[in-house]
């Protein structure tokens, strides 16, 4: 009787998840289980990047060590700091060898074969020149990036004050967030600087009205009577013209003198208004969650600014100095969302919208081209879907706003039970997606202009979705990597990213998902224009997300499980020999791999393998062994599994868990089987 020969099955790996469907039907391809672990758009599985804290000093992730051979004639240990006998120039050490070590935070270069001291007592000299990034082998120099990282990050603080980060926005490359002062009795805007967060100072402002010269910004004011001068920062028009009855408030500083609230507002000796307040201190009101867009009003290259509002004060207008306060005049001035939409500011008050005139944010009277309306529901997130059509989501269902101003707006509904998740639509590409009592759901356009089809994109991951939920805090997109995310305040999420399968003669659009778990409580998501994420957690730190190798210094548990593959032969017992797997490996890597039979059914042999490593009591598969590769090139890798065991079908578990893993990424995996006899 003549043996089968060895089969050989190549699997490519399709990267999303299917929790939900039998497991005989599930692609080989894809995963039922992946936890911090990204689909690509082409297929495949990436290893996440960390996350880290930020307050813009230099990131952790960004730090670099050199490295070289050293004689020591006094003691030496991490965390010293030396210094260059000759160059005088410092670092501290990291490492130290018997005849080597590795120093990070050099002020300079230091001169070869240089004596080094501490504390003015020379300790030892360099066998020639410190080498950036000088280790011999991928695991040392990928340790040695590891500590100092660690370095750099200690010097990483929270704003000051107290309660969770409340959300922010970036300006201009610079990063600006919300926290309430140490006593929670205000709300401080920080600024993201090299030397840390630094406060923003909030100036005056003061009303007038009786416009009838002008007031430019950078004029002194001074008023008659009173006496007291300012300098104008911003000139805030809310109604009325200049030179006849112009009115609205000026943001003022380097104030002298007390200003009334009757008084004529003079520029030089002219009178040019009246003053219609007194002059008092802007504040912020504690607490809150915000929401932030950048937009351009006025065409000059410099009016780009932020807008944003918290659920808790008026909204607000700042270009990276001037805060500016809007009054709608609404009798709870506390908007919740924003967005700009065709030149105009529209803010969300529970379940109405408002509007500013056409090019005027601090406009919102009628005259001006303002205007409200309501949809009878919580309003949850506001976000133009495309150039023309502003989509006004609510808890239960979703709506379209189109026109150019109040002339020719029309509202309109996109599904009457379909709506979202506060915080969870984004846009990517000309597609929408949001997270609704549906799943995930898809908001695309149709042929017709103006018309959508919305659809759940989430079906194989539903009983995920229902359990993020009611945690969701907010959610980002990556428009280079095509994907969105949407996170929980646990620290959890599901990561999608779009791509095509074929259907047909046609290709259809798809999302393919996976979960993430931090280690940190979020408080709430900043998703800005330049593809950067930050996460703000629940105790006040700021951290920039996809960033590093670790989770802020931690460990990066990472993991997933292939569908279980019969190989187009369900009930034929198969003596598997060997998986080799496709792989990318960004610098280096360590990854363990394990292969499990029939759905785990123990009457057919069990895999042996040929090197073990433990992983102790926190073994997720109650597996205590597993094949362990590394990797140290940014190079295509074809490693090799050898399987010793048998059954119908084969799934195979990739682990990782450390924080010096520089990223990995599974395309493909080869399996080499013989086939055997028929399930009895």
């Amino acid at each position: 009787m003549k043996m089968p020969g060895v089969r050989v099955e190549y699997t490519k790996i399709i990267g999303g998840m299917d929790v939900v469907s039998p497991a005989m039907s599930i692609p080989p391809g894809k995963a039922e289980l992946a936890m911090n672990y990204e689909p690509g758009d082409l297929g495949g599985l990436r290893r996440i990047d960390g996350y880290e804290r930020f307050d813009g000093r230099p990131s952790p992730s960004d730090a670099t060590y050199y490295w070289c051979k050293a004689a020591f004639v006094g003691a030496v240990v991490a965390t010293d700091t030396i210094t260059g006998v000759t160059s005088t120039e410092t670092a501290e050490v990291i490492e130290v060898g018997t005849d080597w070590l590795t120093v990070t935070k050099a002020s300079g270069t230091f001169t070869e074969d240089e004596d080094f001291s501490i504390g003015g007592i020379t300790v030892g000299t360099f066998d020639g020149l410190p080498a950036e990034k000088g280790h011999p082998s991928g695991a040392d120099n990928a340790e040695a990036l590891s500590l100092a990282a660690d370095v750099y990050r200690a010097d990483i603080a929270k704003p000051a004050g107290s309660g969770p980060a409340r959300g922010g926005g970036k300006l201009n490359g610079t990063l600006y967030v919300f926290r309430d002062n140490a006593l929670a009795t205000a709300g401080v805007l920080w600024k993201a600087t090299a030397a840390g967060w630094v406060e923003v100072t909030l100036f005056h402002e003061i009303s007038f009205d009786t416009g009838v010269g002008l007031i430019e910004e950078g004029d002194t004011i001074t008023q008659d009577v009173s006496g007291a001068t300012a300098l104008v920062k911003r000139v805030v028009l809310e109604s009325g013209a200049w030179g006849a009855d112009a009115a609205g408030r000026l943001i003022i500083t380097t104030i002298t003198g007390a200003f009334n609230a009757v008084n004529d507002l003079l520029v030089g000796a002219v009178v040019q208004a009246t003053a219609a307040s007194l002059a008092t201190q802007i504040t912020i009101a504690p607490g809150g969650k915000y929401s932030v867009v950048n937009y351009n009003f006025y065409g000059s290259t410099d009016t780009y600014r932020m807008y944003g509002c918290g659920g808790v004060d008026r909204g607000f207008e700042f270009d990276g100095s001037v805060y500016v306060p809007l009054d709608t005049g609404m009798d709870t001035d506390t908007p919740s969302l924003v967005t700009c939409f065709q030149g105009h500011l529209f803010f969300a008050f529970g379940g109405s919208w408002q509007h500013s005139g056409t090019g005027k944010p601090y406009s919102w009277a009628p005259a001006a081209g303002a205007n409200e309306g309501g949809v009878g529901e919580t309003i949850t997130n506001l976000i133009p879907v495309t150039g023309q059509v502003l989509a006004i989501i609510g808890e239960r269902g979703s709506r379209q706003l189109t026109g150019t101003s109040v002339t020719d707006f029309t509202l309109a509904t996109i599904s009457a039970d379909v709506g979202s998740v506060a915080y969870a639509a984004q846009n990517l590409g000309s597609d929408t997606l949001m997270l609704s009592d549906h799943g995930i759901t898809r908001l695309s356009a149709a042929e017709a202009y103006g018309n959508f089809e919305q659809g759940s994109v989430s079906r194989e991951i539903q009983p995920l979705v229902d359990t993020l939920k009611p945690k969701v805090v907010g959610s980002t997109v990556y428009r280079s990597r095509t994907q969105y995310r949407v996170y929980g305040s646990d620290g959890s999420g599901l990561i999608g990213t779009m791509s095509s399968e074929k259907n047909g003669l046609n290709w259809v659009p798809v999302v393919y998902f996976t979960q993430l778990q931090y280690l940190i409580n979020l408080n709430c998501v900043i998703s800005c224009d330049d593809d950067t994420t930050y996460l703000c957690d629940d105790e006040g730190m700021v951290y920039q997300a996809d960033k590093g190798t670790s989770f802020d210094g931690e460990d990066i548990e990472a993991y997933f499980r292939t569908a279980f593959n019969h190989l187009k032969s369900p009930t034929t017992i198969k003596s598997f020999l060997k998986a080799s797997f496709e792989m990318t490996v960004d610098g280096y890597s360590v990854v363990r791999v394990h292969p499990e039979f029939s759905y785990g059914d123990t009457r057919y042999a069990r895999h042996l393998l040929q090197e073990e490593e433990s992983l102790g009591a926190g073994d997720r598969w109650n597996v205590g062994t597993w094949n362990l590769f590394y990797w140290t090139a940014r190079l295509v890798h074809n490693p090799s599994l050898n399987i010793r065991g048998s059954g119908t079908n084969l799934t195979i578990v990739v682990y990782s868990k450390n924080k010096i893993d520089q990223g990995h990424r599974v395309d493909g995996i080869i399996v080499h089987y013989i086939p055997r006899r028929l399930q009895r």
